[in-house]
């Protein structure tokens, strides 16, 4: 049995992540955003906002961030506006697939909750890639109870 080399096994795993992410469809169903709520997220990138973080949404406005593990607590650079609120992602995605990125996937639950965006601007550039996983998505308290539109 032939054993590949590791650059070749990474080459191999960044070929089927591009052509899955290139052919990753939209949203299936339009996510209603409530005003105010958290979600946990899982944030690969080169620069700010690597690492795990909880973020607090008020208003339609991100007001909050909290860093979760390690990375995120050694991270001096990032500020508040280093992040979006879940539609923001939507609109993010939106905004990539219009542009003309390499590669961008936006995955949702069945409600239409985003669960993940991804981004790889330009196929040779190898430090402008985005990654961030969603989870945890709650109504904070204000709106635990209300009725959505």
């Amino acid at each position: 049995m032939r054993r590949l080399s590791r650059g070749s096994l990474l080459m191999a795993a960044a070929a089927v992540v591009a052509a899955t992410s290139a052919c990753a469809a939209g949203p299936a169903e339009d996510w209603d955003e409530p005003a105010d709520y958290t979600y946990e997220a899982t944030i690969t990138a080169f620069g700010p906002a690597h690492g795990e973080w909880r973020v607090t949404v008020r208003d339609h406005e991100v007001v909050e961030v909290e860093g979760l593990d390690e990375w995120s607590q050694i991270d001096e650079f990032t500020t508040i506006e280093s992040f979006d609120t879940l539609a923001d992602y939507v609109s993010r995605y939106d905004e990539a697939r219009a542009e003309g990125a390499h590669s961008v996937a936006l995955t949702q639950a069945t409600d239409g909750t985003p669960t993940g965006y991804s981004v790889d601007w330009d196929e040779n550039t190898v430090d402008d890639e985005y990654d961030a996983r969603f989870r945890a998505v709650a109504p904070t308290e204000s709106t635990a109870g209300a009725v959505p539109n």
